[in-house]
């Protein structure tokens, strides 16, 4: 169990996933969401490898208009769905499937703001094949904002795509905040 760090579920509980899913710690979450507030209300967040759901959780807590959770596990996948009931969170999709089918079930036509990609940390090709399709699938808003949670080297990215706004370290934990760089 964990507790949401701000906004309206602020203090609220919710439950983990028990097999091999590591929830971002709360001083994590609340650094990414204070670095996020000026993008998160109204936004359309997508929340990629959402393990508990608890990253996309405080996106909606603190302002977010939708989040679209995405996880294989369908373990996690049920914890999330128990979590916006008990919350009563209406604007939160859960989706059990790969992300990678799942970004290309997506028409052009759905635009995500905010993106927080943390995949299991052994995962390292996952965050570039991630940022790709959402680039080729045209998945990104105008301004949008790419979260990513990282252990130790950073991964590849296509940083030829993105700006680089900030790196938080908070152990051996690194939160990078990316921009889509205007076409």
């Amino acid at each position: 169990m964990l507790k949401i760090t701000s906004g309206k579920y602020r203090s609220r509980v919710i439950d983990v996933p028990l097999a091999d899913t590591v929830p971002t710690k709360n001083m994590v979450r609340t650094a990414i969401g204070n670095a996020l507030t000026n993008d998160l209300f109204g936004a359309s967040v997508l929340d990629l490898f959402a393990g508990s759901g608890a990253l996309g959780i405080e996106c909606l807590s603190r302002g977010a208009k939708e989040c679209d959770f995405v996880d294989s596990s369908k373990g996690a996948s049920v914890i999330i769905e128990m979590n916006l009931r008990k919350l009563k969170e209406q604007n939160g999709k859960v989706f059990c499937m790969p992300f990678s089918s799942f970004l290309n079930s997506l028409e052009d036509h759905k635009k995500y703001d905010v993106v927080l990609l943390d995949p299991p940390y052994k995962e390292k090709g996952f965050y570039r094949e991630a940022a790709s399709l959402l680039l080729q699938k045209n998945l990104l808003s105008t301004n949008a904002v790419v979260v990513i949670e990282y252990e130790g080297e950073e991964p590849d990215f296509p940083k030829e795509s993105f700006g680089k706004e900030r790196t938080y370290r908070y152990g051996r934990t690194f939160v990078s905040i990316y921009w889509r760089k205007k076409e």
